[in-house]
């Protein structure tokens, strides 16, 4: 494997290798150099841009994607879904692509509406999940962490809430057993987010001093009974625990897998046990002009299926929404039980 480190390492960023050998820095939300802010009228601007960008043909796409790759992940994800590490590379911002795998496009491209909806939708994950997970730490002094990742790639989601948590109120964590497990088909994501915690766990670094572990199971939501074997080992019922699935099972998932899914977590996890996850807008709600976004050549097989019909499904499963969080593209909500 040929190794491409990072030559301008910023202060206090970690950075850790993918499987392809790119050194990478760590998402830490709290760091100024993954600062996020957007107003009305920036919003406005990347969402025109956005629609203009649609017009663009299917073979304009694929040429552009052979000089970047950001965009050769977005092509390759038509019909399917983006890949953890695919997706991980459009949550970093222009300034922290590396000089080394990144060029003009790629930077062009981060600062599009797309990428910008994917940190969007991942801080809200963070904040709703460190928020659940506070709730139940301090009804459990001591006892166990675990974190449950459905289709979570690197689980940056996961690592940021223990980042959030323990920057905002460091003795709720300190001495606990953390384990953070994610479910998912793909390697190449649970790999690098191995590496990420190992480069947060460091001295000087934002985990540094918390016992943190990193597991991956392979896993196909359409496939419950894996999930159920899993839980059924950890104990939830005692622990600490919060479930999360940020650009993957509300979001491309059929129906009864959605069912399917959230009935074993409910089974297997306590009465405080919260799941976190995305939904993409219904069409009754999306903005007139991302409409457009079902005609885009190469894009993602995700499901517009909005807040109401989402709950109902979730009632199926015993759960309600406790809250939500909006985005232009995606609400963020935090599961309870009935």
């Amino acid at each position: 494997m040929n190794l491409i480190p990072e030559k301008n390492k910023k202060a206090g960023v970690c950075y850790a290798f993918s499987d392809d050998g790119l050194e990478l820095p760590v998402i830490d939300i709290t760091h100024p150099a993954f600062a996020f802010e957007m107003d009305d009228a920036k919003l406005n601007t990347l969402i025109d841009s956005f629609v203009r960008s649609s017009a663009i043909p299917a073979a304009a796409l694929q040429a552009a994607a052979q000089k970047s790759i950001l965009l050769r992940g977005f092509v390759e994800s038509a019909g399917t879904y983006t890949t953890g590490m695919s997706t991980y590379l459009n949550k970093l911002e222009p300034d922290n692509l590396g000089e080394g795998y990144a060029g003009p496009l790629d930077r062009q491209w981060a600062a599009s509406l797309t990428p910008v909806t994917f940190r969007w939708r991942m801080r809200h994950v963070v904040r709703l999940l460190a928020d659940g997970l506070s709730k139940a730490l301090a009804a459990r002094p001591g006892a166990d962490v675990h974190l449950i990742n459905i289709a979570g790639g690197p689980a940056m989601d996961s690592l940021n809430a223990l980042i959030l948590l323990h920057k905002e109120n460091p003795a709720q964590l300190v001495g606990r057993t953390i384990a953070i497990h994610v479910f998912d088909l793909d390697e190449q994501g649970p790999h690098f987010g191995a590496r990420a915690l190992e480069a947060l766990l460091a001295e000087g670094a934002p985990l540094h001093g918390l016992q943190a572990s990193f597991d991956s199971i392979p896993y196909n939501w359409s496939q419950p009974a894996v999930l159920q074997e899993q839980i059924s080992r950890l104990d939830l019922r005692n622990s600490v625990a919060a479930g999360s699935s940020e650009g993957g099972l509300f979001e491309y998932a059929s129906d009864e897998d959605i069912v399917a899914n959230l009935l074993v977590l409910r089974a297997g996890a306590a009465p405080d046990f919260v799941m976190v996850g995305p939904v993409v807008r219904s069409a009754q709600t999306l903005d007139e002009r991302l409409k457009t976004s079902d005609q885009i050549p190469g894009r993602p097989a995700i499901r517009y299926i909005g807040l109401e019909a989402f709950e109902k499904l979730a009632n199926q499963a015993g759960w309600c929404i406790a809250r939500s969080l909006d985005g232009p593209m995606h609400q963020v909500v935090s599961l309870m039980q009935i």
